[in-house]
């Protein structure tokens, strides 16, 4: 008996446990809303009310699905919910990161910015995650769908000045490094802020030019006309000083700006000069002490309040933060001290409890074995007691049994009966035993993996007519998984 034919003899269109990573699985896609883990709930929290997770689970425990499935139930929050809405975001791209870190520091791997990350590279690379896609949108670029919120533009330029003003300053930090001056200068007219230091430059010289008017109408009134320019001629060349003046220390205060944020924002690939001139269109008052000219967390965390501020006019009411393949960069491949610099940075007490914003953790086991070493430093600033901590993401034989289930209902021909997964096998097999199969592989990538195998056991050494997998199959397959150790991967 080929796979086809077993296949369609139990009235299944595709084979729902030959894939076996989460992100390609069309199976898992279909079936999230089918079955879910019975945390789940915790996991998600209350919308309304951001608050952070924190999950421990083995490699093939569900933490990928667990991802997925929260994105599909906010994205279900957000249809029935129009002006308390949830931003999804992701941030996992870690190579990305310590790679932009690498080049900035110079260092001759991208593993070498490991050591020194901390939560301030994490927050801007978020914010640059978020800023370039929002301000698409606000500037009406095709394809920009950041946002389910209608004539966005609109909304926001009838927004307060400081919300408008943050949404420019968001957009000068975090913006596409190539095109940001001119992306600045597009933000400010759309959001209809003005105050640049040319217009405030013009300003000056038209009161000059009306003074030296009327002083000159004054002394050419009452004086010989050879000592008339004099007057005029000092007020001007004051006034010219004065003004001269004012242009060199903006544009002293703007380079030393740009040079402290082209050192502390290490995300970002970005020249002096795109840096000078995006600051240079931003109000004067602001550039010695609101934007984030060091590598410490205050003004980061006063970043993400900006951006929440302008969220919640267009009716997003938090921002759901999504970890998760931390084991997956190149440089970390696995390795839980690797995992211990990415990942310890964001567990910050003070930044899973950011008021606006619920960061879900989605962490291999390793690193809840090393957090369970760590000193009480480490704990008394992560709290993970008040995190909603889940120590690990466990899975009984019956729970993966039902998840099975799930998968053959979704992977059925249409207009098939529905089958369970004990169907699969001979009757001597049976749910019970099944279960306790299932249940000593512990995750559901295992029990898909173990019930794959026992198939293909089955198609390799099975007569035509045999089409329910035998015991001895399922026992073999078992065996060979102990002696080949599939379970620690």
């Amino acid at each position: 008996m080929n796979a086809e034919e077993f296949l369609e003899r139990h009235g299944l269109a595709v084979n729902p446990f030959a894939a076996e990573d989460a992100v390609q699985d069309a199976v898992l896609g279909r079936a999230t809303e089918a079955w879910r883990h019975p945390d789940f709930a915790k996991i998600l929290g209350d919308p309304a009310h951001p608050s952070p997770t924190v999950v421990f689970g083995e490699r093939g425990s569900g933490k990928t699905a667990l991802r997925l499935q929260m994105e599909r139930a906010l994205e279900t929050w957000n249809r029935e919910h129009k002006s308390d809405r949830v931003l999804v975001v992701d941030h996992d791209d870690f190579d990305g990161m310590l790679h932009a870190i690498a080049r900035h520091d110079g260092l001759r791997e991208p593993g070498q910015a490991l050591e020194g990350l901390r939560l301030a590279d994490h927050v801007d690379a978020i914010l640059h995650g978020v800023l370039p896609r929002l301000v698409d949108q606000v500037l009406d670029q095709p394809g920009a769908d950041l946002l389910r919120a209608s004539g966005l533009r609109r909304t926001l330029r009838g927004a307060p000045v400081s919300v408008r003003r943050d949404l420019l300053i968001l957009q000068a930090i975090y913006d596409h490094p190539s095109a940001a001056v001119r992306r600045t200068r597009r933000t400010r007219s759309a959001m209809r802020l003005g105050g640049s230091s040319g217009a405030t430059l013009a300003g000056v010289w038209t009161l000059l030019l009306l003074g030296l008017a009327a002083v000159t109408g004054l002394l050419g009134a009452g004086h010989p006309p050879k000592y008339s320019f004099l007057a005029p001629a000092a007020l001007f060349a004051f006034g010219g000083l004065l003004t001269a003046w004012a242009w060199l220390l903006r544009k002293a205060r703007v380079s030393r700006a740009s040079r402290r944020l082209s050192r502390s924002i290490r995300v970002l690939q970005r020249e002096l000069s795109s840096w000078r001139g995006s600051l240079h269109l931003l109000p004067l008052e602001i550039l010695d002490t609101s934007l984030p000219q060091d590598r410490g967390e205050d003004l980061r965390f006063a970043m993400l309040d900006r951006l929440t501020r302008v969220l919640h006019c267009v009716g997003y009411g938090a921002i759901t933060l999504l970890i998760d393949r931390v084991d997956e960069p190149a440089c970390v491949a696995g390795d839980p001290g690797r995992m211990r610099n990415l990942v310890w940075p964001l567990l910050s007490s003070r930044f899973l409890q950011q008021p606006g914003l619920a960061v879900k953790l989605l962490l291999p086991r390793e690193l809840g074995e090393v957090a369970a070493r760590e000193d009480s430093t480490f704990h008394r600033g992560a709290r993970l007691d008040k995190q909603n901590l889940i120590e690990r993401l466990q899975w009984t034989g019956a729970m993966l049994a039902e998840l099975c289930d799930a998968r053959l209902a979704v992977a059925a021909r249409s207009g098939s009966k529905p089958i369970r997964v004990e169907d699969l096998f001979d009757p001597s097999v049976g749910r019970a035993r099944l279960s306790e199969a299932l249940e000593r592989e512990g995750t559901p990538r295992r029990a898909c993996r173990l019930i794959y195998a026992a198939i293909q056991e089955h198609l390799a050494h099975t007569n035509a007519g045999e089409h329910r997998v035998s015991t001895g199959a399922l026992e073999w397959v078992r065996r060979k998984a102990q002696e080949s150790g599939w379970n620690a991967s």
